[in-house]
């Protein structure tokens, strides 16, 4: 098997601890893989006005991003949405409801902007674990509203995504019950952060997708994550590798584990089953740590 495609997640994955950048090691690898014509494709579950500086700088391996964990496939050079799916006011408002009976944070994700009350901003403040969320994305990217109700029947805003954000461990069954009712996709981006989309909308969906339009089979695409929703697409692909920081339900499903994001899991990856070419002579087991 050849690799033809990587489809790389970005927090806790490739970008370092900050959440903005990436190491010179992986970079190099990046570039080296891009010249042997290997497609390099962000999958995320950020907006597009939300990537990171180091993609927004457009890299010259940069030509397609999947965003918002599957809702959206972007041309980021031209912007051309080339797939898009967004949640339908009925569902909008059952997810209101669920974030009212269990008191918990939650934000509409539309057009590169995050849309939350007051109150929901308030309790994020408490929790130590998004501080980076809290201190970096918010502030630039935050959109204080009344009610979030008031947006839910309106034509001209289109939300991709809505994020439960600071659900205690207690809650974590209950809220799974409540979103498996629903027509929705729903998945952990992060240990207390569920986030929800559209019923197609999954990295693993797109992923198909975007084979598709390039004409690249599955089998030769090699995905790297290391959450939740990071999980339909460590299936689909040829060779799903999981970071060494991924919870042991993300292990589970990966053909590989290498590296956490910090120890340059990623560019580990990319040197040994993309650059070396010895990826049929040195097939990973399931579980395999580099």
């Amino acid at each position: 098997m050849e690799i033809q495609l990587i489809a790389m997640d970005l927090d806790g994955t490739t970008l370092l601890s900050d959440h903005c950048s990436f190491s010179p090691r992986l970079l190099s690898s990046l570039e080296k893989a891009s010249q042997k014509g290997v497609m390099i494709v962000p999958v995320t579950g950020r907006q597009f006005g939300m990537l990171p500086t180091v993609l927004q700088e457009l890299p010259s391996w940069l030509n397609f991003a999947i965003l918002c964990n599957g809702s959206q496939i972007r041309n980021v050079h031209t912007g051309e949405i080339l797939y898009n799916l967004t949640l339908r006011s009925e569902v909008l408002k059952s997810l209101l409801e669920i974030s009212e009976k269990y008191h918990l944070p939650i934000e509409f994700s539309a057009d590169s902007r995050l849309h939350l009350t007051k109150a929901s901003w308030d309790a994020q403040r408490q929790d130590a674990t998004i501080a980076f969320h809290v201190e970096k994305i918010l502030p630039r990217y935050g959109i204080l509203e009344e009610s979030l109700y008031k947006l839910c029947d309106s034509k001209a805003f289109a939300v991709e995504k809505v994020n439960f954000q600071c659900v205690p461990d207690e809650l974590r069954m209950s809220l799974e019950q409540e979103l498996q009712e629903l027509d929705v996709s729903a998945a952990w981006s992060s240990e207390h952060t569920m986030e929800v989309s559209d019923i197609y909308a999954t990295k693993g969906n797109a992923l198909e997708k975007l084979c598709r339009i390039l004409n690249i089979s599955l089998s030769s695409v090699m995905a790297m994550g290391d959450s939740g929703n990071d999980v339909s697409m460590l299936r689909l692909a040829g060779l799903g590798v999981a970071m060494g920081n991924a919870p042991d339900f993300v292990k589970a499903v990966a053909d590989t584990v290498t590296a956490a994001n910090t120890e340059d899991g990623a560019a580990q990856a990319i040197e040994r089953y993309v650059l070396s070419g010895n990826i049929q002579q040195d097939q990973p087991r399931v579980g395999e740590v580099l």
